[in-house]
């Protein structure tokens, strides 16, 4: 009769309203469009067919997989940070070397400053434009695991005008001796790529396949499980609720000779008071009643949500070996030890370097030609400064360690001046 006493007084306060309120169809409509987009499975490995999105949806179109793969990096945060870390390690600060007589550098840094300005294809585009484009490319390296671009000359030829990208998903191979590029344009027409005037470099070098290697395409099906891990994860929380405190409040025993009604005037006098010290307790306050009051947590899956953690992070972690970094450059480390990321760092930065010199190669072959075509005898060479080193310390004091153990053993005469010279390095 309590309880029942208590909720015909709150009926007569609030108005009832369903717990969970039902979604407008719009919205409903949209958890499930949202599951088909995550559904990632049955993609097209065929040449000239890829996802593409016009407004909200994906369809089909003649391009590539590459659409897909930008998609996957634009839209997917792990992906999205993965690119970004590899993009961001190898855009170090980059400088121009040239190497000829003294007339021969000053006529040579005039004529690539003029290029610099204008090789971009994109004119509203401002900076470096060589260095604009390095980066360009190793945004499409680790999106697409290729780059492919040609030469536009001025209409004279004396010089370039601009560098033209290409979509490499367009480019199919034919096998003649060497192979030969044929580039499909958006009306259909085919031609094969110049040598002299086309660029083409792969992220990995396969003999098999002169295309060379998608860092994605062992993504999608680890996307797949994480999409759809998130969404169960999300339809969980949202069944499980809020997390909120339950009070219970033991009603206290009758006394003898009391009657009906004033034994419920009393425990609702007490219910009132104990929800009333509840509603006003502050952070720093303490609440003190006797052992009939009991507060407990229902909802909000307790203890759920570390599971969740621990399988989603077994995902992501697929995710980012798939492209080729370790967790701990994302931020997800795992209380891995310092040597072991002190050698980690140092493939990191050898796969960096070799990725790097893909852009030098492209940025070399740019300004070289444009000085020949120019007639200026002048070389340029295309610098990336390297990555900064956290355990530069360490090394040091391991190169002296060394000098020393060399030093030593030809004092001693195990070793001779040359030999120990060449233990150096000098």
């Amino acid at each position: 009769m309590f309880w029942k006493t208590k909720r015909e007084k709150q009926d007569r306060n609030h108005s009832t309203r369903p717990l969970i309120a039902p979604l407008p169809a719009a919205r409903a409509r949209g958890g499930r469009f949202r599951r088909e987009l995550s559904r990632l499975p049955n993609w097209p490995a065929t040449r000239g067919a890829a996802l593409g999105k016009s407004g909200d949806i994906f369809t089909y179109t003649p391009s590539g997989r590459a659409s897909l793969y930008r998609y996957l990096r634009n839209t997917i945060p792990i992906v999205s940070t993965a690119v970004w870390s590899w993009v961001r390690l190898c855009s170090t600060p980059q400088s121009l070397e040239i190497t000829g007589s003294e007339a021969e550098i000053n006529r040579a840094r005039g004529i690539l400053d003029d290029l610099d300005a204008r090789i971009l294809e994109n004119p509203y585009q401002r900076g470096q434009g060589v260095a604009r484009l390095t980066e360009a490319m190793f945004l499409e390296l680790f999106t697409l695991g290729r780059f492919c671009g040609e030469l536009v000359l001025l209409p004279d030829g004396s010089g370039i005008d601009y560098f033209r990208t290409l979509d490499p998903f367009r480019i199919h191979w034919e096998r003649a001796g060497r192979w030969k590029a044929v580039y499909e344009e958006e009306d259909g027409s085919e031609r094969f790529l110049s040598r002299e005037r086309t660029f083409y470099s792969t992220l990995g070098l396969d003999v098999s396949n002169p295309a060379g290697v998608e860092p994605l395409a062992s993504v999608p099906f680890v996307l797949e499980i994480e999409q759809k891990l998130l969404e169960d994860m999300a339809r969980s929380s949202h069944n499980a609720g809020t997390p909120r405190l339950q009070v219970k409040i033991t009603p206290p025993k009758p006394f003898e000779n009391e009657n009906e009604e004033e034994y419920l005037a009393r425990i609702n006098a007490y219910f009132d008071q104990t929800v009333e010290q509840f509603s006003s307790l502050e952070a720093d306050q303490n609440l003190f009643t006797w052992s009939d009051v009991e507060v407990t947590v229902i909802g909000g899956e307790k203890g759920r949500n570390f599971t969740w953690k621990i399988n989603r992070e077994q995902v992501l972690e697929d995710v980012i070996m798939a492209l080729k970094l370790f967790p701990w450059v994302l931020g997800r480390s795992h209380g891995t030890t310092m040597n072991w990321v002190g050698a980690q760092y140092n493939l990191l930065m050898q796969e960096v370097d070799s990725i790097q010199a893909s852009a030098t190669a492209l940025a070399d072959w740019l300004r070289n030609t444009e000085l020949k075509l120019r007639g200026c005898n002048a070389q340029a060479k295309h610098v990336f400064a390297p990555n900064q080193d956290p355990f530069l310390l360490e090394r040091a004091q391991s190169e002296e360690i060394h000098f020393r153990t060399v030093d030593g053993m030809v004092e001693k005469g195990y070793l001779t001046k040359d030999e120990g010279k060449r233990r150096l390095g000098v």
